[in-house]
């Protein structure tokens, strides 16, 4: 598993800061620029885990959905798209090298295809 100074890109500053998580005394000299930027640099890998956790509770919360109804009508008649390209948000794949993932209008959209759904559902269930 990778350490979050790991993603300090200035190897100077990354030695300042592993002294410092480790709970030594900083040793070597770092600028103003380079502390900034390494902070920068641990907020955005910070971000990045944040974002990974996200995805996965995001699907964990699915559980077998996914195998019970149609993601290829979701995606058709909710979104006016794929499966695959509900499948690449859902997952959080890379396409064109940048993660995917919903933004908060589609999440919001894909909530309430669901909640529509579970009513349909619901309805049938009730009338059979």
């Amino acid at each position: 598993m990778n350490k979050i100074t790991d993603s300090i890109n200035n190897p100077d500053a990354r030695h300042y800061f592993e002294n410092v998580t480790r709970g030594g005394k900083p040793e070597g000299d770092v600028t103003t620029q380079q502390y900034e930027d390494a902070v920068n640099d641990i907020i955005a890998a910070v971000d990045d885990v944040i974002a990974d956790a996200k995805d996965t509770a995001a699907r964990m919360r699915l559980g077998s959905i996914p195998e019970a109804i149609s993601f290829s009508y979701i995606a058709r008649t909710y979104f006016g798209k794929s499966r695959a390209w509900l499948m690449q948000k859902i997952n959080g794949n890379v396409v064109n090298g940048r993660k995917t993932g919903f933004t908060d209008e589609e999440s919001r959209q894909f909530r309430l295809a669901l909640i529509d759904i579970s009513n349909k559902l619901s309805a049938a269930a009730r009338n059979f």
